[in-house]
């Protein structure tokens, strides 16, 4: 037995080594998928940001988009309308109702949505007066 110490202790520890490999490995591959996680999110919102100023549609111009700790702020303008034109609670309840359709089913921000991600919207009138704010989040896509 003797002349196998070696050899045992060897193997022995390439097997440690190997173990010691991968429990490194189980424990830093989360915080690599958490930092591609945000940069994906930053070139997200750096691209939305870039339409900032567009009318996406004939009432309602997209202001800025912003990211941080998983919090998506984007703010609106609707061009055509003053805060006193518009019932508040109504147009939350709509406004809710089409982003959450639109951001949970969206390709590009769906998944993220769905893993955790919030999305704070901000609604202006045209004299730049907030009319509602509200969140879009995992259980709004339920």
């Amino acid at each position: 037995m003797k002349q196998y110490r070696g050899l045992i202790v060897f193997f022995s520890a390439t097997t440690l080594l190997f173990i010691l490999a991968q429990l490194w490995h189980t424990q830093s591959a989360p915080v690599e998928k958490k930092e591609e996680r945000e940069r994906q999110l930053k070139g997200l919102a750096l691209i939305m940001s870039a339409q900032a100023g567009k009318v996406s549609d004939n009432s309602t111009r997209v202001d800025s988009v912003t990211y941080s700790d998983e919090i998506m702020r984007i703010s609106y303008t609707l061009t055509q309308f003053t805060k006193n034109e518009i019932d508040p609670d109504e147009f939350t309840k709509d406004a809710k109702a089409l982003a959450a359709s639109a951001f949970c089913n969206e390709k590009g921000l769906g998944q993220f949505v769905k893993s955790g991600l919030s999305i704070d919207l901000l609604y202006k009138d045209s004299t730049s007066s907030p009319i509602v704010e509200f969140q879009i989040g995992k259980s709004d896509c339920l």
